[in-house]
Order: structure tokens, then C-alpha cells, then sequence
């Protein structure tokens, strides 16, 4: 019987579980209410779990939002609100996303299938899938469907509520595991000025955000021994659980065109990718640019060459420099899509479930027009380099050490005149380990 089919070995059966009872639970921020684009801009959401296990990987963030003086559009999706989101524990920070809005955004485009497509446009303010005509209709005319850029929009007075699955690899952690009972956390949220957070082709729009809010599933164990058998693993401090960190470096490429280098100069034990967005310096400040969700290898002007990273003094690919060339005449965008692809999908899985197309990745288009024309044409297109050893969740220590060798770490980018100045962002994503001390502290090794 040992050679039969699973479903004939009647012997074998599911593990009973252990007895648990389970429950939503809700946490408010400190101050709920009140935040707006250019008055007051953080929130701080106090995390215990004295009593139970917090189910993160299956949480959100919840919050409202309100129009003001004139309607505006969502930039890509709701994150785009948030500036930063940080974790603390006792005063100490144990993960940090500086610039939150624009990963939240990459990820959700770059990481989404149909199922996530639908749960963002019914919770965080996307347009979902859309096709839009150009021109009159024609027979024959072919016509793509693709996630919007453009988000839903709010009306002056409006109100509309959100419900964001934060991209925070603590929260969402490696082996699906659970904050671990008597842990001591605090959710930071700054969120974004007025223009800098949304998108609108005239007037001058403002929000407030109300009931900031965290939801969490949390489970209380009745079982004794096994509480028992718990709370000696947290006393000998061999509680633990691992996820990706994000490190945020931030640069500016001059408009000239030439090779230039960004310092990035991480210290990471184990790298698993690095992605540099390129986005027009004014975009922070400019009312009609997606700041958050149109990133770009072509500024309208000229476009990026190529690009490579240098590790620890050496070329990573080893391979060559991957090209790049967004021209329909000697188009060149396979390699620079394939490492976007690898490095902005879930830990443990080889690719991304990508909704961006090739129009989207080559494309120049950042600024919403009046008629919100092009809004399946906003630009996507990143500079990544996948550094994972292998795939395999159970496994530590599978990327890159950059804190083993004093050699400065950068992208070389090299490119066309652009228009302007480009402002680069460049995100690290990096293992972590965190550890629940006795005392209720959790730590961090990057």
C-alpha cells in the first residue's frame, strides 16, 4: 500500500487542530481622524497582542477619505495617500518603506491577477480593468483591455472609504506566519502632501482623512500545553519569523545624456533584488502628474540606453549591460522586462503575476489630460535586477550580501538628453528576521 495513490490510503487524515477561538479585531489610531494634505500628516496605530496570534497576512488598512474644493482622481490606487509606513516596536523601528505610495503602487501592478484586479477596484479605489477607444469606432478596430492608471474619482464633498492590503513584509510575511502572541508593534502612517498624494487636471483639490483603522484576524489558543509549550519557546527566545524589508535610496539623473551612477550603497545580509523607478523631478509637486503610479524609461524627450548595477565593485549582470530601446524600429525591452517581473513578485515565486503590458512599460505618458485620455498608457517601466540564489521560502540567506564588502554599491544608467532632471528611486528589497524578545520587544537583523 505504500506505492497506492493518496486517495486510497484511508489511513492517512487531516491533524485535528488544536482548540482556538478566532475573531476580526479592530485598532484605532491614536488620533483617528482629521488628517489632511497639508496640515496634520501622521497617524500611529498601537498593535498588542497580549492575547493572541495576529493573523497579518490576512489584514488591512481602513480608512476614509473626503473631497474637498474640487473633484479629484485616485493616483493608481488608494496607497497613493501614504508617504511612509513604518513599524515600530518600543520606540524602535523593525520595518520602514520611505516613499510607501510609489511601491505600494509597482507592486500592485506589477504582482496582480484577475482575482486582485477585481479586490482593487472595490477596495482600493482603482478603476479596474478598462478598454478605451481612440477616435471613432471602426469595424475591425482592435482594442486592448488592461488595468487603468487612472483611478476612481472623488467628487467635492464626496466621501469614500478604502481598505489597503499594506505591501509590508513583516504583515505579510514568509510561511504565512502570525504576529506571535505578546508581541509589542505600532503602525506609523505619514501620509502624503495634497498634490504630491493625488491626481486632477485643473482646480486645486484637498481631502481629509477619517477612521484610520487597522483589521486583523486574531486567534486566542484555549489549549494549555500548548500555550505552555509557546511561552517556553518565547522565554528561551526562539520565537521568530523572517519576511522582505524595503530600503529606499533616493537619487537625481542629470538631464544630459551620458552614463551616470547613483549611489546606493546598501548593507543588507541577503539582497533578493534592487528596482529603480525614474520619475520628472517636479512630479511631487505637479497637480496633473500620476507622481505615485507613472514611472519612466522614456521621459517624452529621450529615453534610457541601458543599465547595470555594480555590487561590491562588480558588474551585476555579469552577462552585460541590459539594453533598452522603446523605438517600434530595433525595440528592445525583453531583458529590462524580465528582471522587473522577478524582482517585484511574491517571495518564493520565480515571476510576478504582471498587468503591465508593453505599451505601459515603454511608454512616456505621466500627465492626466482633461479628458483622461491615455489612461491605459501611463508609463511602467522600471530598472531591476533580480539577485536571488533560488526561490525557495524554507530557505535563508538566498540573495545577495551587500554588507560583506566595504565597495560601494550603484546603478549605472545610461541614456538620452531627457527634458529635465529625472528623480530616481531605487528600492532594496532585502531578507529580514525578526525576533520576540521576553520582555514583548520585537528586533530586527537586515
Amino acid at each position: 500500500m505504500k506505492t497506492a495513490p493518496k486517495n486510497m490510503l484511508y489511513n492517512l487524515s487531516a491533524t485535528k487542530s488544536i482548540d482556538v477561538r478566532s475573531d476580526l479585531r479592530r485598532y484605532d489610531a491614536t488620533i483617528t481622524s482629521g488628517f489632511t494634505g497639508a496640515g496634520q500628516s501622521e497617524a500611529r496605530i498601537p498593535i498588542s497582542s497580549m492575547d493572541a496570534f495576529l493573523d497579518t497576512n490576512k489584514s488591512y488598512l481602513n480608512f476614509q477619505v473626503v473631497g474637498a474644493a474640487a473633484a479629484f482622481t485616485i493616483d493608481g490606487t488608494a496607497g497613493s495617500f501614504i508617504d511612509r509606513l513604518e513599524i515600530q516596536s518600543n520606540g524602535r523601528s523593525v520595518w520602514r518603506c520611505d516613499r510607501y505610495s510609489l511601491h505600494h503602487n509597482m507592486r500592485k501592478f506589477y504582482n496582480s491577477d484577475l482575482a486582485e484586479v477585481n479586490r482593487l477596484s472595490v477596495c482600493e479605489g482603482s478603476r479596474g480593468l478598462i478598454t478605451q477607444l481612440e477616435g471613432t469606432p471602426a469595424d475591425n478596430d482592435i482594442n486592448k483591455v488592461g488595468l487603468s492608471t487612472i483611478g476612481e474619482e472623488v467628487g467635492s464633498g464626496h466621501s469614500k472609504n478604502y481598505c489597503l492590503a499594506l505591501e509590508c513584509g513583516l504583515l505579510a510575511n514568509d510561511l504565512k506566519k502570525a504576529i506571535p502572541m505578546g508581541a509589542n508593534l505600532e503602525i506609523v502612517i505619514r501620509f502624503r502632501a495634497n498634490n504630491a498624494a493625488i491626481v486632477a487636471h485643473t482646480g486645486a483639490p484637498t481631502w481629509t482623512i477619517n477612521n484610520v483603522r487597522f483589521y486583523t484576524h486574531a486567534y486566542q489558543v484555549m489549549d494549555a500545553a500548548a500555550i505552555n509549550f509557546y511561552q517556553q519557546m518565547r522565554a528561551e527566545g526562539l520565537v521568530t519569523w523572517s519576511g522582505s524589508y524595503i530600503k529606499t535610496y533616493i537619487n537625481s539623473v542629470p538631464q544630459a545624456a551620458a552614463t551616470h551612477t547613483l549611489q546606493i550603497n546598501d548593507r543588507s545580509l541577503s539582497v533578493l533584488s534592487m528596482t529603480t523607478a525614474l520619475r520628472k523631478t517636479a512630479a511631487e509637486s505637479t497637480l496633473a502628474t500620476a507622481t505615485n503610479s507613472a514611472f519612466l524609461l522614456d521621459d517624452g524627450t529621450g529615453n534610457v540606453v541601458s543599465y547595470e548595477y555594480m555590487i561590491a565593485g562588480q558588474p551585476v549582470p555579469t552577462s552585460g549591460r541590459i539594453e533598452v530601446e522603446p523605438a517600434t524600429n530595433g525595440e528592445n525591452l525583453g531583458r529590462a522586462y524580465e528582471e522587473a517581473i522577478k524582482s517585484l513578485g511574491d517571495d518564493g515565486k520565480s515571476v510576478s503575476n504582471s498587468c503591465v503590458d508593453k505599451q505601459m512599460f515603454k511608454s512616456s505618458v505621466d500627465t492626466l489630460a482633461s479628458t483622461k485620455a491615455g489612461a491605459l498608457k501611463f508609463g511602467k517601466g522600471v530598472l531591476a535586477i533580480d539577485l536571488r540564489k533560488m526561490d525557495d521560502l524554507s530557505l535563508k540567506m538566498k540573495g545577495l550580501n551587500t554588507a560583506a564588502s566595504a565597495a560601494p554599491n550603484n546603478i549605472r544608467i545610461e541614456h538620452e538628453t531627457f527634458g529635465t532632471d529625472v528623480d530616481a528611486t531605487t528600492f532594496v528589497k532585502a531578507e529580514a528576521t525578526w525576533v520576540l524578545q521576553p520582555n514583548g520587544e520585537v528586533t530586527v537583523v537586515v
